[in-house]
């Protein structure tokens, strides 16, 4: 998949590329803010979730957990250098910058529903109602902040150079 995505966008990725080099500054505030931001609206998320399901726990966390357990080289490897790129290009590059030029409003929605549809899609069936709303609330930061780090930054390495991070500290955090 990786590789099938780095050909399917590679001239897009090259002009994002050379966006980075043309304005490095603003690219690198567009990834702080959106971290920041994205950390910031995380936590205040988990608060949220913690008022209303004390005891809930992200099924999809779990399993990277799990698997972090079977293998933390390949697991690291796949969660924070080939899911960045993969993601990144098909919610903000495809989907975000398709909707964007037609309607804003519209591409943060369905950018932001894709992508917290993919992270919780697995967990229909095993996961009560409830579950899966608290789930997908969880998501929402990510897909706000990663979208607005696209536009702040004017190139997809913003959300993710942050998607990167974000999942380096899970990661991390999760061992």
């Amino acid at each position: 998949n990786f590789l099938t995505v780095l050909w399917i966008f590679h001239s897009f990725l090259g002009e994002s590329f050379r966006q980075v080099t043309r304005h490095p500054i603003l690219v690198g505030q567009a990834v702080i803010l959106g971290a920041v931001a994205y950390f910031a609206c995380s936590w205040a998320v988990e608060k949220l979730i913690f008022l209303l399901a004390p005891g809930f726990a992200n099924a999809n966390d779990a399993s990277i957990g799990q698997m972090l357990r079977g293998n933390a080289f390949l697991m690291t490897l796949g969660t924070v250098v080939l899911v960045p790129p993969v993601e990144e290009c098909m919610f903000r590059g495809l989907i975000f910058r398709k909707l964007y030029g037609t309607n804003k409003w519209a591409a943060y929605i369905v950018s932001i529903a894709a992508f917290t549809l993919i992270h919780i899609v697995g967990f229909v069936g095993s996961y009560s109602p409830l579950e899966l709303c608290l789930a997908a609330l969880q998501y929402l930061p990510a897909g706000v902040c990663l979208a607005w780090a696209y536009t702040k930054g004017n190139t997809i390495f913003a959300p993710i150079f942050i998607h990167a991070f974000v999942n380096a500290v899970g990661i991390y955090r999760m061992r």
